[in-house]
């Protein structure tokens, strides 16, 4: 197996790795420079911004633009193993965390109290108990060996040390001397941390130079070729200390073109923003990266592979578990990840595509778990997520179509701006209204519109012009009215509320949700599926008032009950409703016949049945099942 790494750090703004594992490119790391920037690994002295036992969770200043976030049980304690947040941590405390999670858009990064430094060979834990071997180190001779060899060692107050894979095949001194280095290193971020005043950062994550070197590069047959003079020395260095058996397999790219161009890298690449990824047999696979998930959609496209639907459907199916664990690694997807594979009946064929992207997703260092397939045909997953994605990193929100990936069409956006120029003219003494809009779309508007345009000016006695303004977005405008003196324009019209209160305002749909929040917890799990249970039977449930009417309470007579007749109330002018019920009977609603009593049972023998018929329109009758 051949293991290139090529490195392209010459504009050290971004930083570049590529691993290309026999022929495949396999995983792709960036990093840019950002003082500020709370990088994965680092270590801080925190202090306690604010806590908020309603998450059990408390914001911490790390010295950034926004606080990191912390959950109690990430907070090392003695208070018991049912303690609140607020019993571990108060405003202004200071304490010892590292980020484990970087900012991802809107959301803060995320620490833990738990520190864990990775060396060459071993971590160095911040648990008095850690001493244990990785579980991929299976063989019980060397997993004995290397627990002996940790059981010698003095790890610092509190600290414990885990032997990591690449220990597994190194001797005791290779392993004692990582020891020592990592022993060394707490030593002096301890020393630190007594110095220095919350928030300060304390420990700084290597670059990614180093951080490849250190956990890719235990291949047997790697090379690693770096296009930087100053990066090539440092990690010749490095490796010198720690990697010795590296040290020669670094090279200095020296050809003209850039690194990740001359060997290909570069074109393939770019593909990593695309939506579409196309799979050998003709099919493919479309993936979109929301806020809240991942989702993966494959297609069978062209693909006609397969003897029937079925051998189809199996074919796509294992390219497309092949391509998903490939692209999740190249694009750096993490969170929740749901999968849409094409149906298949046979379970056999379900259980392969599931063990196919199990056996794809061994390669990858993140942690994944993949649950069952639905009976839909989708698979849920998981993939560890430390930092933001590559599409995330290396792209912005769109300005037009503010991320949705749509715009609105020219019809929909005229009858937008007209609607706003009503609503502002009939908001209160406009003489005058100047509509900025797109260049794109002003000509389209004014032609389509300029009827409606004069009718406006005429009813509000104003003027109304159009203006175009290059820098506008594509589907935004302006509104810039211009007010007469009090009591001009159309019968000296005073501005209006914003709407009629027919809707509930902010609070009272606040106010009910909340009341329905309540209701569901009152009546619990048991009785709202009983509801849906009725509700599905076509019962009525004594809790269901989606149909109710809803009536006014009408105070009752003395000496009368809810039973009772009572005196008729005397009848008030009919509503609007009333009147137009009656007007749509006396247009639409045939005069009925005298209604006749017909038994069940016809007293016409060997008569046919009549068709079922309803009214429809003025009075027509139209047959069931016939179209309209």
């Amino acid at each position: 197996m051949s293991v290139h790494i090529l490195m392209n750090v010459v504009d050290e703004q971004e930083m570049r790795v590529a691993l290309i594992r026999d022929g495949h490119l396999d995983t792709i790391l960036h990093e840019r420079i950002n003082p500020d920037h709370l990088q994965c690994g680092n270590i801080y002295k925190a202090k306690v911004a604010n806590v908020e036992p309603s998450l059990d969770a408390a914001f911490l200043d790390v010295g950034g633009a926004k606080n990191a976030f912390i959950h109690v049980d990430e907070v090392p304690h003695d208070a018991g193993p049912k303690a609140r947040i607020e019993q571990i941590l108060r405003p202004g405390q200071e304490i010892i965390v590292q980020v484990t999670k970087e900012a991802i858009k809107d959301k803060g990064a995320c620490v833990t109290g738990h520190i864990s430094i990775p060396g060459r060979y071993l971590v160095l834990v911040q648990d008095p108990e850690g001493l244990g071997v990785s579980k991929r180190i299976e063989d019980p001779a060397v997993r004995r060996r290397l627990k002996s060899l940790l059981a010698s060692f003095e790890p610092p107050t509190g600290f414990g040390y885990i032997v990591r894979t690449a220990g597994a095949e190194r001797s005791d001194e290779e392993i004692s001397l990582d020891q020592e280095y990592l022993s060394r290193l707490w030593q002096e971020i301890d020393a630190k941390a007594k110095r220095v005043k919350a928030p300060a950062c304390i420990y700084q994550e290597s670059d990614v130079v180093l951080r490849t070197l250190r956990e890719m590069a235990d291949e047997p047959d790697v090379s690693v070729i770096i296009d930087s003079e100053r990066y090539y020395d440092e990690a010749r260095a490095f490796a010198m200390v720690f990697m010795p058996e590296l040290e020669g397999r670094i090279q200095l790219h020296r050809e003209d073109l850039p690194v990740m161009t001359y060997y290909g890298v570069e074109e393939r690449l770019a593909t990593i923003y695309d939506r579409k990824v196309p799979m050998p047999s003709g099919g493919n696979i479309v993936i979109e990266q929301t806020e809240a998930m991942v989702t993966i959609d494959v297609n069978s496209a062209r693909s006609r592979e397969g003897a029937d639907v079925h051998a189809t459907a199996l074919q796509t199916n294992l390219e497309a578990a092949l391509a998903i664990a490939e692209q999740l690694k190249l694009r750096d997807l993490g969170g929740l990840v749901v999968i849409d594979f094409i149906d298949m009946d046979s379970r056999d064929h379900q259980r392969l595509v599931q063990l196919a992207l199990r056996r794809a997703l061994l390669s990858d260092k993140a942690r994944t778990q993949v649950a069952s397939m639905s009976r839909f045909g989708l698979v849920e997953m998981t993939r560890q997520r430390t930092r933001p994605s590559h599409k995330m990193f290396a792209t912005m929100e769109c300005p037009h179509c503010k991320g949705t990936g749509a715009v609105k069409t020219p019809e929909t956006f005229e009858i937008e701006v007209m609607r706003a120029v009503r609503q502002t003219l009939n908001s209160g003494n406009v003489a005058k209204l100047d509509v900025v809009v797109p260049s794109d779309l002003a000509v389209g508007l004014l032609n389509s519109r300029s009827a409606e345009i004069v009718g406006l000016e005429r009813e509000y006695d104003c003027r109304i012009s159009f203006s175009v303004d290059p820098l506008i977005k594509t589907r935004e405008y302006r509104l810039q009215p211009t007010t007469r003196k009090r009591g001009g324009g159309r019968r000296g019209q005073q501005e209006k509320p914003v709407h009629s209160g027919l809707l509930a305002d902010w609070m009272q749909a606040k106010m009910q949700v909340k009341a329905q929040v309540k209701e569901l917890q009152e009546r619990g799990p048991a009785a709202i599926e009983q509801e849906l249970l009725d509700h599905a039977n076509g019962r009525t449930s004594s809790h269901d008032t989606s149909d109710t009417p809803v009536v006014a309470k009408v105070s009752q007579a003395p000496g009368t009950t809810a039973d009772s007749p009572s005196a008729p109330v005397p009848a008030g002018p009919p509503t609007i409703l009333e009147e137009a019920q009656r007007l749509r009977q006396l247009l639409f609603t045939a005069p009925s016949p005298t209604p006749v009593m017909v038994p069940l049972a016809s007293s016409q023998e060997g008569a046919k049945p009549r068709r079922s018929s309803r009214t429809v329109g003025n009075g027509r009758r139209r047959r069931r099942g016939s179209r309209s």
